[in-house]
């Protein structure tokens, strides 16, 4: 009798090819395929490689789905070419935060400072904006989508769009391009923002976005100005205090009858009892200094002590999973 599989046992008869591709990137191999198609021979030669091993590595890629073998030419399949070009930093980014684990296991240190410094965080995110982009447009099309009915009712009328930390702006765009009349403010670092004035244009709403550059705790924000203010997957940046004095901050420039969204990895429990949030906490220990998952519970009391009311979950079917849209609303 067969006995089932285990996770375990998924970790095991998946090692070779997670080596696989480890080694390859380190190797300068999987950068070579995307680049282009050769023989094995030639990749071994150029990149200076043992010829067999480069040979039985890319016929692991290949039955991996990383790489297609045709005509005795390698090269990167349309799967690893799209997530080169559309994952968050790139494909070169994710292993590099898989292969740091031995060394923040040794010192606890994480490869990148995305909680680091203004500079930091501009340099780091602007990499990884984009992609994070290229991740959620179903879902922000959804939140726009639910937004603009009821309980909401925002696609009347004219509506103002604060996005805090707004990166690539694709909730605050997907709402823009939803709602004709809705102006956006997108605060974020200089370095991220260039790429959110490239989509608004490309998106034809460029015309009523304005930007803020400037970090998220500190750019003059007036009070109770905006109809909607979204907080889009940063809270998981902060401190537990930090993130707690941010969701206090949008809270304060939501208008009497107005919305605040905050949308994350919001779960209930703690992390260590789900296998995909302790899976994610490790991954975001690689990339910052303090981040960490909250709850919603623990944002909802934030949301309440900051005088919200009206929590709502919005179901978003095309996010990650445990990836979540918790709104309040100010009262009128």
């Amino acid at each position: 009798m067969t006995k089932p599989a285990t996770a375990l046992a998924e970790v095991f008869d998946q090692g070779i090819p997670v080596l696989a591709v480890l080694g390859a990137q380190r190797a300068g191999l999987l950068a070579a395929l995307l680049e282009r198609a050769a023989t094995a021979e030639e990749f071994a030669t150029d990149l200076k490689l043992d010829p067999l091993a480069t040979r039985l590595t890319l016929n692991v890629l290949v039955h991996s789905g990383a790489a297609v073998h045709t005509d005795g030419r390698y090269q990167a399949s349309p799967e690893l070419a799209e997530r080169a070009r559309d994952a968050p930093g790139g494909v070169e980014l994710h292993l590099n935060l898989f292969d740091h684990l031995p060394e923040l296991l040794l010192s606890g240190k994480p490869l990148l400072s995305m909680d680091g410094t203004l500079e930091e965080r501009g340099r780091h995110y602007a990499q990884v904006a984009q992609g994070l982009g290229h991740m959620y447009p179903g879902a922000a099309a959804e939140l726009a989508e639910a937004l603009e009915g009821e309980p909401y009712g925002m696609g009347d009328g004219a509506r103002s769009v604060l996005d805090l930390g707004a990166g690539s702006g694709v909730w605050s765009l997907a709402v823009a391009t939803r709602m004709p009349k809705a102006r956006v403010t997108a605060v974020d670092l200089p370095p991220v923002l260039e790429g959110l004035r490239h989509n608004a244009a490309e998106a034809g709403v460029e015309s009523r976005v304005t930007t803020l550059e400037g970090s998220y705790f500190d750019v003059e924000l007036p009070a109770a100005a905006h109809d909607l203010v979204i907080l889009g997957n940063i809270l998981h940046l902060e401190t537990a205090g930090d993130a707690e004095r941010l969701v206090h901050r949008a809270a304060a420039a939501v208008k009497p009858g107005g919305t605040l969204a905050v949308i994350d990895i919001l779960g209930s429990g703690p992390y260590e009892t789900n296998p995909v949030r302790a899976q994610y906490a490790l991954f975001l220990a690689a990339r910052t200094s303090s981040g960490a998952m909250y709850s919603r519970a623990e944002v909802a009391d934030w949301l309440t002590e900051a005088g919200l009311t009206g929590m709502r979950t919005v179901e978003l079917p095309s996010a990650p999973p445990h990836f979540t849209c918790l709104t309040a609303v100010r009262p009128s």
